[in-house]
């Protein structure tokens, strides 16, 4: 028992340190919400993005090709956000920047404590160790207190809106907060297939398969707005 349960905490320390290998964005706020095309309005990005972009006209074909552009308009908005002086700023305007700065810092770590998660309990079911489903449950907390506040830091980035006329980041924006209220759901799931653990799991897989789709999606989503658009992916 005592073995099970080492093994149990090594595979958490192991999971835990994917957090430190995963690859840090620069941590740019979205200080320009307007560049980024935050809030409602008309549906019309390439005019949005021409003034921050500096030039006269921006291709008109469609919110795909906007967002190409996406990454350099936000890039910039933050680069002359950097140099301009900070004196006019109140200093609730300087928090809510500074929060929104940390979005990209903290999202890391509820990524590697979900997909951790999935990882310990494959290598729990592979070893027929039923210590696993602890270890996991507990890395399943931690990740979900993560998520809530990296999508409470992600509404300071992208400024408190309903609607976006970018809809690529009304879908980021939507989708991470989906999956923090997901991550309580999955939470709750977990709970209870430890508490009646002759019953069947499998609404709690499907539930962690979605979740890790989901933060795949998301991750790609929001990789977009740092790394040169919906294609920055590609080979």
């Amino acid at each position: 028992m005592r073995r099970q349960a080492q093994e149990a905490f090594t595979a958490v320390l192991i999971a835990a340190a994917l957090v430190f290998m995963a690859p840090m964005s620069p941590g740019y706020a979205h200080e320009n919400h307007e560049a980024l095309g935050a809030g409602p309005g008309p549906q019309e990005p390439a005019k949005m993005l021409a003034p921050a972009l500096g030039s006269a006209s921006a291709p008109k074909e469609g919110m795909a090709d906007a967002h190409e552009n996406m990454a350099d308009a936000h890039e910039m908005a933050a680069e002359r956000h950097e140099q301009a002086a900070d004196k006019s700023k109140t200093f609730g305007q300087r928090l809510v920047s500074w929060l929104g700065r940390l979005h990209t810092l903290v999202i890391h770590f509820p990524i590697a404590m979900f997909v951790g998660a999935l990882g310990v309990e494959l290598f729990g079911l592979w070893r027929r160790n039923t210590q696993y489903q602890s270890a996991a449950h507990v890395m399943l907390m931690v990740g979900a207190v993560g998520a809530i506040i990296a999508t409470a830091l992600g509404w300071f980035a992208g400024g408190f809106y309903l609607t976006d006329r970018n809809q690529i980041l009304m879908l980021h924006r939507w989708l991470g907060t989906a999956i923090a209220a997901a991550s309580l759901v999955l939470l709750y799931l977990s709970a209870s297939a430890r508490r009646t653990p002759e019953q069947p799991r499998t609404i709690y897989w499907v539930g962690l398969g979605v979740m890790t789709i989901a933060i795949a999606v998301q991750g790609y989503v929001g990789g977009s707005f740092m790394h040169g658009g919906m294609n920055h992916m590609a080979f």
